[in-house]
């Protein structure tokens, strides 16, 4: 009772309030204020104020997010990204981007450096403990590129001590090539593009990517380049990803996503999932009239 009395006068109630109401009333009070507090310390909120997203992206990902043959910073994904910032601030050149490689996209939004990211980011379940994903804004899958003359046919050739297999350095792929070819030697670089390099260079015999990237680099060949028949894995689906915690940011970018996918916004998103991958994406509907 002595605990209850102290803890009344500091909370400012006087000697005839009943102790344990007293409690009760501070404790739905505290929770009251952390929640305003908590609704006021949204990202969104600051992303208005400022009037600009700060986005995490990828530089060297065909034909995601990469730099052509003019310096522009292209690309799927990045023209996505505009589209979000025509949603939300109503222009897409409000809009900054930070180049990411596949190690520093997660701490980029972890460590608040950026609003979100869009980097070709796979959801995984361990990865959804400690990152908010939105839904997927592209299925993908992974594919393996080798060259038009190899000897390796099909993802069984894979497994082989003669073979070196190249993938970008990340959990994803290491686990791919741990678990398809275990025989095989495993060489890893920071970004798609330069594990594409070192196929062109034969130093390494196949490479391991998220389908996007493997067939357009496969049709940019010339004829040189072929894609195994099959895929490792299962399907992906490809997200925002942004720090956990801010539901206010999370509930606009993962609504924005499913208007562009399969609601309102349908046909702006349809026409550039043609101009990237020259197909259709994903029908809005089951029901849809295309």
């Amino acid at each position: 009772m002595g605990l209850c009395r102290s803890l009344l006068r500091r909370m400012g109630f006087n000697h005839r309030t009943s102790p344990c109401l007293a409690v009760v009333l501070g404790i739905v009070a505290f929770t009251a204020g952390s929640g305003d507090a908590q609704a006021q310390e949204s990202r969104l909120d600051a992303i208005l104020k400022r009037d600009k997203l700060v986005v995490a992206v990828s530089n060297s990902t065909m034909p995601t997010g990469f730099i052509d043959e003019n310096g522009t910073h292209t690309g799927f994904e990045i023209e996505f990204a505009r589209l979000l910032a025509k949603s939300i601030l109503g222009s897409p050149d409000k809009i900054e981007f930070v180049v990411v490689n596949a190690a520093g996209r997660f701490p980029a939004v972890l460590s608040g450096r950026v609003d979100f990211g869009i980097a070709s980011a796979t959801i995984y379940p361990d990865r959804a403990v400690r990152l908010a994903f939105t839904q997927p804004y592209m299925d993908s899958t992974t594919f393996v590129v080798v060259p038009k003359d190899s000897a390796i046919k099909k993802t069984e050739d894979l497994d082989s001590a003669d073979v070196t297999f190249g993938a970008s350095n990340t959990a994803a792929m290491i686990d791919r090539a741990k678990r398809y070819a275990p025989r095989a030697k495993a060489m890893y670089f920071d970004t798609d593009s330069a594990a594409f390099q070192a196929l062109k260079s034969r130093r390494v015999s196949a490479v391991q990517a998220d389908s996007a990237a493997a067939e357009f680099q496969v049709a940019h060949s010339n004829g040189a380049w072929v894609k195994l028949p099959g895929q490792l894995g299962s399907l992906n689906g490809n997200a925002l990803f942004m720090k956990p915690g801010d539901f206010q940011l999370w509930l606009c970018l993962d609504t924005i996503v499913g208007e562009y996918t399969h609601g309102s916004r349908f046909d702006e998103y349809e026409a550039l999932y043609r101009k990237w991958f020259g197909a259709d994406p994903p029908p809005a509907r089951f029901y849809s009239a295309k």
